[in-house]
């Protein structure tokens, strides 16, 4: 059988510098009472990237140091030097002389990847203000990102309900102009939540469509923080949460993802391994072998099973019916989704995902053409044939789990492909 090996090439805003080679899997707070036990625990748990939410400076200068030794990237926060939380520490007047000086004191760091300069922006003076640092650090250390994220829908002033979510997110694309579209959104628990319905009424999946549709009006990549954490002290919180989660933002096609957050979670404040440091080593390494293939195919659409958020007046435009479907027909079981993708070179992946995160299931989806199937191994990364023949797909899915396929023409000859990062 043929093997193809294919370029893919390193993503980015093209009105900005910074450049995305791989895959990331990051975490927001990675501090605690000993940094190093943290930072060494956050890598072993195979976080590739390291951020530092609301560490205190003392934390931070220590991540430096000891991120270098450990080889793992950091995005670099001190808000004692610059940036902001929404509206904190808009009292500061920053200037460039001021950024140029956190650029040379991080310079000698190569590991430290970025700024995270702004963390939920949302009045239009926060705004201005992210893209005026933005625009610095941009200016001082442009091989550097960077880095703000979006406030989501369920904040007190831009939400669904009273129309001005949309032109809020909209309008964080315009006046930052962000390196990356990020958005973070954690559901479990949040006033809306009943066991009974899991997530299928919740709003998540409109903010993950409305990112994916400006991510693609502005030539943005799109990164998402999905929930990792018992946040809200629910009374159930599990990891096959945590798992459909991740795997909600990669089938909008997020190219990071971003747990909020290790502490309470992957390890405990003392900086000691936490309740679900095995779970989360072990869908990193899944998803560090998939991560060369999500890099090189973009989202063609999104498909849902009618279970999820039936009848919602916004649900128009951020996300596609079946009839719009690349690859299948028919409809999609229950607590079903289907993400369609496809590389430069025109060959289309089909990623499905069980959003049921209390039931092992297996699903079935009906494909429009004889197709043959390769399974992309969540152990070496490489593509596998599964069948050269058929008309459907049968899959079993543990509770929030999800599989990608590349789906082939039957008729043609099978080959497999690999992608090779070209800079």
């Amino acid at each position: 059988m043929e093997h193809k090996i294919l370029s893919r090439y390193p993503l980015g805003n093209p009105r900005r510098m910074w450049r995305q080679d791989n895959f990331i899997l990051s975490t927001f707070s990675a501090r605690g009472d000993n940094m190093r036990d943290v930072l060494e625990n956050c890598a072993d748990a195979g976080f590739n990237m390291l951020e530092l939410g609301w560490a205190s400076h003392e934390q931070a200068e220590e991540a430096l140091r000891i991120c270098e030794e450990l080889g793992v990237d950091l995005l670099y926060q001190d808000f004692s030097l610059y940036g902001g939380m929404q509206l904190h520490r808009m009292e500061r007047k920053l200037g460039q002389k001021d950024v140029k000086a956190v650029a040379d004191h991080v310079k000698p760091y190569k590991r430290t990847v970025g700024y995270y300069v702004w963390d939920e922006p949302y009045k239009d003076e926060q705004l201005k203000e992210a893209r005026r640092q933005v625009d610095m650090f941009q200016k001082e250390d442009p091989d550097r990102l960077p880095f703000t994220v979006a406030i989501p829908s369920y904040n007190d002033i831009f939400t669904w309900e009273n129309g001005e979510f949309a032109g809020y997110l909209e309008r964080y694309c315009t006046v930052i102009d962000p390196p990356v579209l990020s958005l973070d959104y954690y559901p479990i628990g949040l006033r809306w939540y009943t066991d009974e319905k899991q997530l299928d009424d919740s709003f998540m999946w409109l903010d993950l469509g409305l990112m994916r549709k400006l991510g693609r009006k502005y030539d943005l990549p799109i990164w998402f923080y999905y929930h990792g954490q018992n946040l809200y002290k629910y009374k159930k919180f599990m990891f096959p949460m945590v798992r459909m989660n991740m795997y909600a933002g990669i089938l909008y096609g997020a190219k990071a993802l971003q747990q909020f957050t290790a502490v309470g979670a992957v390890i405990e404040q003392s900086g000691a391994k936490g309740i679900f440091f095995e779970d989360q080593k072990v869908i990193h390494e899944e998803l560090r072998h998939l991560g060369n293939t999500l890099m090189a195919i973009e989202n063609k659409t999104v498909i849902h099973s009618d279970d999820l958020l039936p009848g919602c007046e916004h649900m128009e435009g951020l996300a596609e019916k079946m009839e719009d479907s690349l690859l299948l027909t028919g409809s999609l079981p229950a607590r079903t989704s289907a993400g369609e993708f496809e590389d430069a070179y025109g060959n289309r992946y089909l990623l499905l995902l069980n959003r049921d995160y209390e039931c092992d299931r297996e699903i079935t989806v009906s494909l429009k053409n004889a197709s043959r199937l390769y399974e992309v191994s969540r152990v070496t990364g490489r593509q596998n044939v599964v069948c050269d023949r058929t008309d459907s797909v049968t899959v079993s899915l543990a509770k929030g789990d999800a599989i990608l396929y590349r789906v082939q023409n039957a008729d043609e000859a099978p080959f497999t492909v690999e992608y090779r990062l070209e800079k």
